[in-house]
């Protein structure tokens, strides 16, 4: 055929001469791009970071400084680095380091017990948690001093209820008050006795012979989740009693009697600080529950939890003194 007689046009290649070389192009580039000089940067910006920072400094050391500032910092900044050293624990070379951490913050219930030293020097640990581990026993060497404000508090309680309080609200509060002073004393015997203060004879007397401080510590944390639970019989009764008061202040208006002014504001005030106890509660009582288990506590508990509770817990109360720094 004919069509195959004819010669297949190849396009023409082109002319390597005509590109243009690549160090020309990027060396265009080079010249056309706005020059980097650290001179460049606007000092402004940088005398506001420093000023950002100073002011930081000096909200932190007022906080310090303020009644029960301390103890909030301290434990709002303990649970955090739970909860990021729970994140490291996904990493697979130090999988097995959670468990031994969880073993240091509560003594183990069995004849054995996993010393700091071991836990620090084993290589497993990285060293956010160990810094969680130090935080946490600094937290708890400070409340050898928490007897002091729970024995006036229950000294005020055991006067009786003044006027106007209602009788079953103070009932719970003596048996709070007594709840958290029990875990205190037995908390702080026990620090004690594993520090070499206390000897081992008066720890066997407490403890039916046995010279360890597991079975006290248990009924320390067992004693503290007692205190937990009288928030949730305080939130209960203090319900009531609001319902029936606005129950009573719905039917006089009813009746069209006068009611106090400014009612509704006082509701959402009674409204918002109910929920968030109501919340402060809910987030201690799961880990009271885990601490004062002698069977290894609730499934699936891990240092991640035990943050985010403490964290949720303890943030309102952070706030409020980080807020009045300002």
């Amino acid at each position: 055929m004919s069509d195959q007689n004819e010669k297949t046009i190849q396009p023409e290649a082109p002319n390597v001469a005509d590109t243009p070389d690549v160090k020309e192009v990027v060396d265009k580039i080079a010249d056309a791009a706005p020059s980097a000089d650290p001179r460049d940067i606007d000092r402004t910006d940088l005398l506001a970071g420093v000023k950002k920072v100073d002011q930081t400094i000096l909200r932190l050391n007022k906080l310090l400084a303020s009644p029960g500032g301390l103890s909030a910092f301290l434990s709002t900044f303990n649970y955090t680095l739970y909860i990021l050293a729970y994140v490291q624990t996904k990493s697979p070379s130090i999988s097995s380091f959670a468990t031994k951490l969880l073993s240091l913050i509560r003594p183990a219930c069995d004849d054995t017990k996993i010393s700091a030293a071991t836990l620090l020097n084993n290589g497993t640990v990285p060293p956010i948690a160990a810094l969680a581990v130090l935080i946490s026993k600094a937290r708890t060497t400070l409340r050898l001093f928490g007897l002091f404000p729970l024995y006036a508090w229950l000294r005020s309680l055991a006067s009786g209820p003044k006027a106007g309080t209602d009788v079953v609200l103070h009932r719970i509060a003596m048996l709070q008050a007594s709840s958290y002073f029990s875990y205190q004393a037995l908390e702080n015997i026990s620090l004690l006795a594993d520090s070499g203060v206390i000897g081992p004879r008066f720890i066997s007397t407490l403890n039916r012979g046995d010279s360890k401080t597991a079975r006290l510590y248990l009924y320390a944390y067992r004693c503290w989740l007692g205190g937990v639970s009288c928030d949730f019989l305080r939130l209960m009764r203090e319900w009531q009693l609001e319902s029936r008061r606005r129950v009573t202040r719905k039917q006089m208006v009813a009746d069209g009697r006068a009611v106090a002014e400014y009612q509704e504001e006082e509701d959402k005030k009674f409204d918002n600080r109910w929920w968030t106890d109501f919340v402060i509660a809910s987030a201690w009582l799961p880990m009271a529950l885990h601490f004062s288990s002698a069977t290894g506590g609730l499934p699936g508990w891990n240092l991640g939890w035990m943050g985010a509770c403490g964290l949720v817990a303890g943030s309102t109360r952070f706030k409020a003194l980080w807020a009045s720094t300002a």
